[in-house]
C-alpha cells in the first residue's frame, strides 16, 4: 500500500473526510491520495494559514479531529499560526507537511539549508504541538501516525505535526495498522503523561464539591473550554438548574448555554468581561466551582491574589501545569484536582443533590445584579456597536456556527451576540489570531454541513481576505459581516488612554487604512452590500436572507470603543465607564 494512501485511509477511518491545504511539489503525493480516495475531499485555500485556521474551525465546530497539510518550506511555515491556535485552545488537529527527499540531506552539521524550500519545521513546531516528528523510513509511519493521532485526542487535546519527506511519501506500507495500542509504540516514545481520566481523583473532586455545596450560600459554576463534550456540558447545566447555581463561562465556552438561559450570567473577563459576571464571581460568591477553566490573567485580572478573596475555590483541570498557579495567596481555601472535568461531572450527576431556599435567594441576588448592570451598559452611548451586534445576531439565528475574529468586534460579539441553543460561537482564544474567522467559518461549514457566518473587523479581515475566492469557488453558504471603522480600534483605544492620542499606525492618515470591502467581495463574484451602522437594524435582515455567500460591510466612525473595560490595576468588577455610585453601592450591599 502506498504510504500516503495509508495516511489518508487511516484518517478517513477516524472520521476525517475533509482535508485543508495548498498543493505543492513536496506534498503532491498526499494530495493525489486524497483525490483518489472516494471517501475524502481536499479543499484548497489561497494561503496555508487559511488552511490551518479552517482545520481549527472544523475541530471546534465538530468537536473532533481535523487535518491540514502544506508543502515544505514557506508552505509549512505558513501553517504555524494555526498550529499555535490549536495548541493554545486544545484543538485536536493533525498537521502534515511535505519535505525534501531524505537522500538530498548532506549530513553536514551547521549547513544553513539542505536544499530548495527545506526548513526544519519539526523544531519550529515543537513548542506549539503536543508531538512533532519527521518520518525518515516508510516502515515507521504506522507507529508514528497511530501515536500522533492518539496523542492529539487524549488528555488535554491539541495539535500534532508529521513531516513527510517526498521519497517517504511514495514509499510502501507492508502491514497497515489502524488501531495500534499505546503499549505497541513503547515507552521510548517520550509521551508526556497528563492526568488522564483518573477516576479516583474525579471521585474525590466530586465528593469535595458535594461537601462544599452543603456549606456554601452563594456558589457559582465557572465553565471553561475544558468541558468540551456536549454531553458533559448538558449534565453540568442540568446540575446547575437543579441547584439554582448561576453559571459564568470563559469566552471560548460562551456557546455552552444559550444567551437567554436564566442561569447564564455571562463571560468572565479581566478586561472586557460582562460587568455582572465579574461582580458575581469576584466579590459576591462564597464558592467557585471551576471546571476546565484556566483562570488566567486575561480572565481574572493581573492582581491574581485579589480575585474572589472571600470565596472558596475548587478547581478541576486536566492540565497539571494550570493547577501549579495559585489563585489565592499560598493556595489558601483553594482545592485543586487534576482530573478530566467530564469525569467529575459524571460523578456529580450520580449524587443526591438538592436545592434549598438559600439557593433561590442567591439566584435572585444574581438576577438583580445582572439586570442592574445591563441597564448601565444599555445606557452607555459608546456601546452602539454592541446594540448593532445584538440586532445582527437575531438575523443570524439559523447559522449553525458563527466564527468571530480578533479585535473590538470580538468583545462586542461575546458581550452581546444572542446565541441560540446549539449554535456554536468560535473564537481564537489563547492565540488571539487576527485573520482567523473567515477560514474558521469555512472549516465549520465542512464540519457541520449547514450555513455558517463570521464576524470580522476591517483590520482582521484583510489578514486572510484572499479566502473569499475559496468561498466563491466552493459556493460556501457563509454570511460575512465586516465592521469597518477604518481603524485598529482596540489599539486606538489604548493609544487614547496611554499614548496621548497619538494614533500611530491605527487610523486613516496615520499609517493605516482600509478598502471598500463591498467592492472587493463583488470582484470575487460574491454578493455584497455596504451600510452605515445605524441602518443595520432595518436594512440587514432583507440582505442576509436567502442562500449563498454574502458580505455585509457595516461602516462606523473610527472612534469606536469596547466597553465595559477594566482599567489597569483596578478590580475587575469596577469597570469603565463606571456604574453610578448609587447602583454600585446598592449592589455591593446585596
Amino acid at each position: 500500500m502506498k504510504l500516503t494512501d495509508f495516511v489518508v485511509e487511516f484518517l478517513q477511518r477516524k472520521g476525517i473526510q475533509d482535508f485543508f491545504g495548498y498543493q505543492g511539489t513536496m506534498i503532491a503525493h498526499l494530495v493525489d491520495s486524497i483525490e483518489k480516495n472516494p471517501e475524502t475531499r481536499s479543499h484548497s485555500c489561497y494561503n496555508e494559514q487559511g488552511a490551518s485556521f479552517a482545520a481549527c474551525g472544523y475541530a471546534q465546530a465538530k468537536e473532533d479531529c481535523a487535518c491540514a497539510y502544506a508543502t515544505s518550506g514557506p508552505g509549512a511555515v505558513n501553517l504555524l499560526s494555526g498550529v499555535a491556535d490549536a495548541y493554545f485552545d486544545s484543538l485536536p488537529v493533525v498537521f502534515l507537511t511535505g519535505q525534501l527527499n531524505t537522500y538530498e540531506y548532506s549530513g553536514i552539521d551547521g549547513l544553513r539549508q539542505q536544499g530548495f524550500q527545506e526548513i526544519d519545521i519539526v523544531s519550529m513546531a515543537k513548542p506549539v504541538t503536543k508531538y512533532a516528528v519527521q518520518v525518515r523510513e516508510p516502515e515507521d509511519i504506522v507507529k508514528e501516525l497511530n501515536k500522533a493521532y492518539y496523542i492529539a485526542n487524549t488528555g488535554r487535546k491539541g495539535p500534532v505535526l508529521i513531516d513527510l519527506p517526498m521519497n517517504v511519501q511514495r514509499g510502501e506500507v507492508e502491514t497497515p495498522v489502524y488501531d495500534m495500542l499505546p503499549e505497541e509504540w513503547g515507552q521510548e516514545s517520550g509521551v508526556v503523561c497528563e492526568a488522564d481520566k483518573n477516576e479516583k481523583t474525579a471521585c474525590r473532586a466530586a465528593s469535595a464539591i458535594e461537601t462544599a455545596l452543603g456549606k456554601a450560600k452563594r456558589p457559582v459554576i465557572m465553565m471553561g473550554h475544558g468541558v468540551s463534550g456536549r454531553q458533559e456540558q448538558q449534565m453540568l447545566l442540568e446540575m446547575a438548574e437543579k441547584l439554582n447555581i448561576p453559571v459564568v463561562t470563559s469566552v471560548l465556552e460562551k456557546s455552552a448555554l444559550p444567551y437567554e438561559h436564566p442561569l447564564n450570567f455571562g463571560c468572565i473577563g479581566g478586561a472586557y468581561g460582562h460587568r455582572y459576571a465579574n461582580m458575581i464571581a469576584n466579590i459576591k460568591s462564597d464558592l467557585l466551582l471551576c471546571f476546565g477553566i484556566s483562570l488566567c490573567t486575561r480572565q481574572i485580572g493581573t492582581k491574581v491574589h485579589e480575585f474572589a478573596k472571600d470565596a472558596e475555590i475548587i478547581r478541576v483541570d486536566l492540565d497539571s501545569f494550570n493547577l501549579q498557579r495559585d489563585i489565592h495567596e499560598n493556595g489558601d481555601r483553594e482545592q485543586k484536582f487534576c482530573a478530566d472535568a467530564g469525569a467529575v461531572i459524571r460523578h456529580l450527576s450520580e449524587l443526591e443533590l438538592s436545592a434549598d431556599e438559600k439557593s433561590r435567594e442567591w439566584l435572585k441576588v444574581c438576577q438583580i445584579i445582572k439586570e442592574s448592570l445591563q441597564a448601565v451598559d444599555d445606557a452607555t452611548e459608546e456601546r452602539y456597536p454592541n446594540r448593532m451586534i445584538r440586532e445582527l445576531s437575531r438575523q443570524l439565528k439559523d447559522a449553525s456556527a458563527v466564527a468571530v475574529d480578533v479585535g473590538q468586534h470580538m468583545v462586542w460579539s461575546y458581550q452581546s451576540f444572542e446565541n441560540q441553543k446549539g449554535q456554536k460561537l468560535l473564537f481564537s482564544g489563547g492565540h488571539g489570531a487576527m485573520g482567523y474567522a473567515l477560514p474558521a467559518a469555512i472549516g465549520a461549514y465542512y464540519a457541520l454541513g449547514k450555513p455558517v457566518a463570521c464576524i470580522c473587523g476591517d483590520g482582521a479581515f484583510q489578514m486572510n481576505i484572499q479566502e473569499l475566492q475559496w468561498v466563491k469557488r466552493e459556493g460556501i453558504p457563509v454570511k460575512i459581516i465586516v465592521t469597518n471603522n477604518n481603524a485598529l480600534g482596540m489599539i486606538r483605544h489604548l493609544q487614547r488612554d496611554y499614548f496621548d492620542n497619538v494614533f500611530a499606525d491605527t487610523s486613516d492618515g496615520s499609517g493605516f487604512s482600509s478598502c471598500c470591502f463591498g467592492e472587493v467581495a463583488r470582484a470575487y463574484g460574491i454578493e455584497a452590500r455596504t451600510m452605515e451602522c445605524e441602518k443595520a437594524k432595518s436594512g440587514a435582515a432583507e440582505f442576509l436572507a436567502g442562500k449563498g455567500p454574502k458580505l455585509l460591510e457595516i461602516t462606523m466612525e473610527p472612534g469606536t470603543y469596547a466597553y465595559p473595560k477594566t482599567c489597569l490595576g483596578e478590580p475587575i468588577h469596577n469597570q469603565q465607564p463606571y456604574a453610578p455610585d448609587e447602583v454600585y453601592e446598592r449592589l455591593l450591599k446585596l
